[in-house]
Protein backbone atom coordinates (compact mmCIF):
# COMPACT_ATOMS: atom_id res chain seq x y z
CA UNK A 1 0.00 0.00 0.00
CA UNK A 2 1.31 3.39 -0.96
CA UNK A 3 1.28 6.19 1.60
CA UNK A 4 1.03 9.84 0.59
CA UNK A 5 3.89 11.88 1.86
CA UNK A 6 3.51 15.56 2.66
CA UNK A 7 6.00 17.57 0.73
CA UNK A 8 7.40 20.95 1.87
CA UNK A 9 5.34 22.57 -0.89
CA UNK A 10 2.12 21.01 0.46
CA UNK A 11 2.79 22.14 4.03
CA UNK A 12 3.63 25.61 2.79
CA UNK A 13 0.34 25.77 0.89
CA UNK A 14 -1.60 24.69 3.99
CA UNK A 15 0.07 27.35 6.11
CA UNK A 16 -0.69 29.95 3.46
CA UNK A 17 -4.39 28.99 3.46
CA UNK A 18 -4.57 29.08 7.27
CA UNK A 19 -2.91 32.49 7.37
CA UNK A 20 -5.34 33.76 4.72
CA UNK A 21 -8.32 32.35 6.65
CA UNK A 22 -7.16 33.93 9.91
CA UNK A 23 -6.59 37.27 8.18
CA UNK A 24 -10.09 37.18 6.66
CA UNK A 25 -11.60 36.31 10.04
CA UNK A 26 -9.78 39.17 11.74
CA UNK A 27 -10.91 41.56 9.00
CA UNK A 28 -14.52 40.42 9.46
CA UNK A 29 -14.30 40.94 13.23
CA UNK A 30 -12.80 44.39 12.69
CA UNK A 31 -15.61 45.29 10.26
CA UNK A 32 -18.34 44.13 12.63
CA UNK A 33 -16.74 46.02 15.52
CA UNK A 34 -16.47 49.18 13.42
CA UNK A 35 -20.12 48.96 12.37
CA UNK A 36 -21.15 48.42 15.99
CA UNK A 37 -19.32 51.48 17.24
CA UNK A 38 -20.52 53.55 14.27
CA UNK A 39 -24.10 52.66 15.15
CA UNK A 40 -23.45 53.60 18.78
CA UNK A 41 -21.94 56.94 17.76
CA UNK A 42 -24.84 57.71 15.42
CA UNK A 43 -27.22 56.84 18.24
CA UNK A 44 -25.44 59.20 20.61
CA UNK A 45 -25.49 61.96 18.01
CA UNK A 46 -29.16 61.38 17.39
CA UNK A 47 -29.94 61.67 21.09
CA UNK A 48 -27.77 64.76 21.37
CA UNK A 49 -29.50 66.43 18.44
CA UNK A 50 -32.96 65.62 19.71
CA UNK A 51 -32.00 66.92 23.15
CA UNK A 52 -31.19 70.35 21.71
CA UNK A 53 -34.88 70.61 20.79
CA UNK A 54 -35.68 70.31 24.50
CA UNK A 55 -33.56 73.26 25.66
CA UNK A 56 -35.27 74.93 28.60
CA UNK A 57 -35.51 78.70 28.47
CA UNK A 58 -37.39 80.36 31.31
CA UNK A 59 -36.90 82.82 34.14
CA UNK A 60 -34.10 80.68 35.58
CA UNK A 61 -32.51 79.37 32.38
CA UNK A 62 -31.23 81.80 29.78
CA UNK A 63 -31.03 80.95 26.10
CA UNK A 64 -27.52 79.68 25.21
CA UNK A 65 -25.51 82.55 23.79
CA UNK A 66 -23.20 80.33 21.73
CA UNK A 67 -25.99 78.28 20.22
CA UNK A 68 -25.65 77.57 16.50
CA UNK A 69 -28.86 77.80 14.52
CA UNK A 70 -29.98 78.07 10.93
CA UNK A 71 -33.08 80.16 10.38
CA UNK A 72 -35.60 80.01 7.55
CA UNK A 73 -38.58 82.19 6.66
CA UNK A 74 -42.03 80.79 7.44
CA UNK A 75 -43.66 83.84 5.82
CA UNK A 76 -42.60 87.27 4.58
CA UNK A 77 -41.88 88.48 8.07
CA UNK A 78 -41.12 85.65 10.49
CA UNK A 79 -38.26 83.16 10.74
CA UNK A 80 -37.90 79.89 12.62
CA UNK A 81 -35.21 77.28 13.19
CA UNK A 82 -35.10 75.31 9.93
CA UNK A 83 -35.50 72.04 11.84
CA UNK A 84 -39.12 72.88 12.61
CA UNK A 85 -39.97 74.63 9.33
CA UNK A 86 -41.46 71.65 7.48
CA UNK A 87 -43.53 70.48 10.45
CA UNK A 88 -44.78 74.01 11.09
CA UNK A 89 -45.83 74.39 7.45
CA UNK A 90 -47.71 71.10 7.63
CA UNK A 91 -49.36 72.08 10.92
CA UNK A 92 -50.58 75.37 9.43
CA UNK A 93 -51.90 73.58 6.35
CA UNK A 94 -53.67 70.98 8.49
CA UNK A 95 -55.17 73.80 10.56
CA UNK A 96 -56.46 75.48 7.40
CA UNK A 97 -58.04 72.23 6.24
CA UNK A 98 -59.91 72.18 9.57
CA UNK A 99 -61.56 75.47 8.64
CA UNK A 100 -59.31 78.01 10.34
CA UNK A 101 -57.06 80.78 9.04
CA UNK A 102 -53.89 80.52 11.17
CA UNK A 103 -51.11 83.05 10.99
CA UNK A 104 -47.79 83.40 12.78
CA UNK A 105 -47.76 86.51 14.96
CA UNK A 106 -44.35 85.92 16.56
CA UNK A 107 -41.44 83.59 15.85
CA UNK A 108 -37.65 83.97 16.13
CA UNK A 109 -36.63 87.02 18.09
CA UNK A 110 -33.07 88.06 18.86
CA UNK A 111 -31.97 89.03 22.36
CA UNK A 112 -31.71 92.67 21.28
CA UNK A 113 -35.25 92.62 19.89
CA UNK A 114 -36.50 91.09 23.14
CA UNK A 115 -34.69 93.81 25.06
CA UNK A 116 -36.34 96.52 22.95
CA UNK A 117 -39.80 95.07 23.58
CA UNK A 118 -39.15 94.79 27.30
CA UNK A 119 -37.73 98.31 27.63
CA UNK A 120 -40.59 99.77 25.60
CA UNK A 121 -43.12 98.23 27.97
CA UNK A 122 -41.18 99.48 30.99
CA UNK A 123 -41.27 103.01 29.56
CA UNK A 124 -45.03 102.82 28.94
CA UNK A 125 -45.63 101.64 32.50
CA UNK A 126 -43.49 104.47 33.86
CA UNK A 127 -45.47 106.96 31.78
CA UNK A 128 -48.58 105.56 33.43
CA UNK A 129 -47.18 106.36 36.89
CA UNK A 130 -45.07 103.36 37.95
CA UNK A 131 -41.57 103.92 39.29
CA UNK A 132 -38.65 102.23 37.51
CA UNK A 133 -38.43 99.14 39.72
CA UNK A 134 -42.18 98.57 39.82
CA UNK A 135 -42.36 99.03 36.05
CA UNK A 136 -39.68 96.36 35.51
CA UNK A 137 -41.46 93.96 37.86
CA UNK A 138 -44.79 94.49 36.10
CA UNK A 139 -43.19 94.22 32.66
CA UNK A 140 -41.56 90.90 33.58
CA UNK A 141 -45.02 89.46 34.20
CA UNK A 142 -46.10 90.32 30.67
CA UNK A 143 -42.93 89.97 28.59
CA UNK A 144 -40.02 87.58 29.09
CA UNK A 145 -36.79 89.14 30.27
CA UNK A 146 -34.16 89.73 27.58
CA UNK A 147 -32.25 86.48 27.02
CA UNK A 148 -34.99 84.43 28.68
CA UNK A 149 -37.46 84.17 25.83
CA UNK A 150 -38.07 80.92 23.97
CA UNK A 151 -38.44 82.95 20.80
CA UNK A 152 -34.67 83.40 20.86
CA UNK A 153 -34.34 79.66 20.12
CA UNK A 154 -36.30 79.93 16.89
CA UNK A 155 -38.36 76.96 18.06
CA UNK A 156 -41.35 78.89 19.42
CA UNK A 157 -44.21 80.54 17.57
CA UNK A 158 -47.31 82.46 18.54
CA UNK A 159 -50.33 81.51 16.43
CA UNK A 160 -53.61 83.35 15.91
CA UNK A 161 -56.56 83.20 13.53
CA UNK A 162 -56.57 85.91 10.88
CA UNK A 163 -60.24 86.61 11.60
CA UNK A 164 -60.54 88.88 14.62
CA UNK A 165 -63.36 86.88 16.13
CA UNK A 166 -62.98 85.86 19.77
CA UNK A 167 -65.10 82.73 19.41
CA UNK A 168 -63.26 81.47 16.33
CA UNK A 169 -59.95 82.35 17.94
CA UNK A 170 -60.84 80.23 20.95
CA UNK A 171 -61.95 77.32 18.75
CA UNK A 172 -58.70 77.41 16.78
CA UNK A 173 -56.65 77.48 19.97
CA UNK A 174 -58.61 74.50 21.24
CA UNK A 175 -57.98 72.69 17.97
CA UNK A 176 -54.25 73.45 18.12
CA UNK A 177 -53.92 72.23 21.70
CA UNK A 178 -55.44 68.90 20.63
CA UNK A 179 -53.58 68.42 17.34
CA UNK A 180 -50.29 70.35 17.30
CA UNK A 181 -48.39 67.47 18.94
CA UNK A 182 -48.75 65.42 15.75
CA UNK A 183 -46.36 67.87 14.12
CA UNK A 184 -43.92 68.15 17.03
CA UNK A 185 -45.41 71.23 18.75
CA UNK A 186 -46.71 71.53 22.30
CA UNK A 187 -48.77 74.17 24.07
CA UNK A 188 -45.88 75.54 26.08
CA UNK A 189 -47.74 77.35 28.86
CA UNK A 190 -50.92 75.38 29.64
CA UNK A 191 -53.54 76.51 32.10
CA UNK A 192 -53.07 75.22 35.64
CA UNK A 193 -49.30 74.71 35.23
CA UNK A 194 -48.22 78.26 36.02
CA UNK A 195 -46.25 77.30 39.14
CA UNK A 196 -44.24 74.79 37.09
CA UNK A 197 -43.57 76.85 33.96
CA UNK A 198 -43.25 80.15 35.81
CA UNK A 199 -45.37 81.65 33.05
CA UNK A 200 -49.01 82.65 32.85
CA UNK A 201 -51.38 80.63 30.66
CA UNK A 202 -50.75 81.47 27.01
CA UNK A 203 -53.05 79.68 24.52
CA UNK A 204 -51.20 81.10 21.51
CA UNK A 205 -47.61 80.09 22.32
CA UNK A 206 -46.36 76.80 20.84
CA UNK A 207 -42.93 75.22 21.14
CA UNK A 208 -41.33 72.70 18.81
CA UNK A 209 -39.80 69.70 20.61
CA UNK A 210 -39.97 67.05 17.87
CA UNK A 211 -42.74 64.55 17.23
CA UNK A 212 -41.60 61.86 19.67
CA UNK A 213 -41.30 64.20 22.66
CA UNK A 214 -44.47 66.09 21.72
CA UNK A 215 -46.46 62.85 21.66
CA UNK A 216 -45.24 61.84 25.11
CA UNK A 217 -45.80 65.30 26.60
CA UNK A 218 -49.33 65.42 25.16
CA UNK A 219 -50.28 61.93 26.31
CA UNK A 220 -48.84 62.41 29.81
CA UNK A 221 -50.40 65.88 30.06
CA UNK A 222 -47.19 67.39 31.41
CA UNK A 223 -45.06 70.44 30.71
CA UNK A 224 -41.64 70.60 29.08
CA UNK A 225 -40.11 71.19 32.51
CA UNK A 226 -41.69 68.00 33.84
CA UNK A 227 -40.72 66.02 30.75
CA UNK A 228 -37.06 67.05 30.92
CA UNK A 229 -36.99 66.32 34.64
CA UNK A 230 -38.57 62.88 34.18
CA UNK A 231 -36.53 61.64 31.24
CA UNK A 232 -33.35 63.71 30.98
CA UNK A 233 -32.33 64.76 34.48
CA UNK A 234 -29.15 63.14 35.78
Amino acid sequence: MEHSTATPETEKEKRRKWILLIAMSLSLVALITSLFFLARIEGWLGRRNSTTLLTLVDTENAAPEDREQTLAFIDDEHMVDERCLSDLEQLLEYCRSAGFAPRVTAAYRSASEQRELFNALVERLMEQGSDAESAKTLAAKQIDLPGHSEHQLGLAVDLADEEEDAEKQARMQEWLSANAWEYGFILRYPEGKETITGHSFDPAHYRYVGQSAAKQIFELEITLEEYVSMFYSK
